[in-house]
């Protein structure tokens, strides 16, 4: 996957007029709370900036917000608001099952023609929405955004460019800020992608993967009164696994034989060499075998290549029998052909 996404300026003087359209809203924004210390008093900010910016630009909007497994004060400032924004909706889970599970269920919901999503503070200027409209509406599936220039601290600017690269160097695919919340795009690209865990954060990724036309614009960072996840090694290490994991579902996830035979091979091949050299030293040196650690790595080698590879070919077989339900695909278009019995008829005349 070597096509890299094209990054442009956005900008707050898009002037798009709302167009007549089959769906009931012209965007949806999903807003996810999935943290227990939300400023109620910053998403109030994050609410009226957005609906300032659709009604001037003469957009119909809804505003879905996700409570997920928050409750307490948050969901009473949400019912409150309920009751005065239009078209705000509220979804509250019991408790939290994590964004990529929220983000699919508010995608579902959505009755707009484009989604916008953004966290439950202002992450960048709301104006970039107008700009994230136009891609689409100018045939992009999905719009990923960088804020643009940084105004965060130079720690989250070099955490952030870390894991950037690393995806780079694993999946082949470009972005210069997945970890931004502020994104667009179409109902189906969500519908087709599978993702679970942390990886909603890699959906930019993945649309690649599975052909979706991506773009990265530009946007104005804002200060962000968020919560702060610096010095969190916990969540640096379940990010980079979620790197790796990400890896292996682009990769070999049709071909997962190539991924555990490999490895197994290459374990029983090191495994066969560090045994042969300890019975050569047996034989030609008189070196003891029997209590030399190196026969036991050698030989634990030996017996866990077949067992990956034993793993690679159980994952065949069931890639073989499920894998027409696997939809790793998008179909862009279907041009049919001219009907041959028609053509007959069309000379006749």
């Amino acid at each position: 996957m070597s096509e890299q996404p094209v990054a442009t300026q956005s900008g707050s003087d898009a002037g798009l007029e709302s167009l007549p359209l089959a769906y009931e809203f012209d965007v949806s924004l999903i807003i996810v709370a999935t943290n227990v210390d939300v400023d109620i008093d910053s998403f109030g900010e994050m609410i009226d900036a957005f609906r300032r910016v659709f009604h001037e630009s003469n957009l119909k909007a809804e505003f879905l917000v996700i409570d997920d497994g928050i409750g307490g004060r948050f969901f009473e400032a949400l019912q409150v608001l309920n009751q005065k924004v239009p078209n705000l909706r509220v979804i509250r889970f019991r408790r939290t099952f994590g964004e990529s599970v929220v983000l699919r269920i508010a995608t579902e919901r959505a009755r707009g023609e484009f989604i916008i999503t953004n966290t439950w503070y202002v992450q960048v200027k709301p104006e970039a929405s107008l700009e994230v409209i136009k891609r689409l509406r100018d045939g992009a599936d999905f719009v990923t955004a960088c804020r643009h220039p940084r105004i965060d601290s130079r720690l989250a600017r070099a955490q952030s460019w870390f894991f950037n690269v690393l995806t780079k160097r694993l999946t082949n695919v470009y972005f210069r800020d997945l970890n931004c919340s502020f994104r667009g795009f179409r109902k189906h690209v969500i519908e087709s992608i599978h993702f679970h865990g942390d990886l909603f954060r890699f959906v930019p990724v993945l649309a690649v993967g599975q052909g979706f036309r991506v773009e990265e614009i530009e946007v104005l960072h804002v200060a962000e009164k968020g919560p702060s996840t610096f010095l969190n090694f916990s969540l640096y290490l379940r990010r980079v696994l979620d790197i790796f994991s990400l890896f292996f579902l682009l990769k070999f996830i049709r071909k997962p034989l190539r991924f555990f035979g490999l490895t197994g091979l290459g374990l029983f091949f090191i495994g066969f060499l560090i045994t042969g050299w300890v019975w050569i030293e047996k034989i030609v040196y008189h070196v003891g075998a029997v209590d030399r650690p190196l026969l036991v790595l050698g030989v634990l080698f030996m017996v866990l290549g077949p067992i990956l590879l034993s793993i690679g070919l159980i994952g065949e077989i069931i890639i073989f029998t499920q894998g027409k339900s696997l939809a790793d695909y998008h179909i862009g278009a279907i041009l049919s052909g001219r009907d041959e019995e028609e053509d007959e008829r069309g000379s006749q005349d």
